[in-house]
């Protein structure tokens, strides 16, 4: 699952998710928009976050979201 398409089904807002994981509300919009790919530690702590549901794969697709 996409990661702006779990934001937008648990209806989570960027800074809440942002503070969540330990990140800056820009990087998780790059993220939810497919800009920028996390670091390894970002990604296990989305994993962690959306419970398994937007995984390291979910990054590297060739599809826009």
């Amino acid at each position: 699952m996409r990661l702006r398409q779990y934001l937008d089904e648990h209806q989570i807002g960027i800074p809440t998710f942002a503070e969540q994981i330990g990140v800056s509300i820009q990087a998780v919009h790059r993220y939810a928009r497919g800009e920028r790919i996390p670091t390894r530690e970002v990604m296990s702590a989305i994993k962690l976050a959306t419970g398994g549901k937007v995984t390291p794969n979910d990054f590297y697709c060739c599809e826009a979201a």
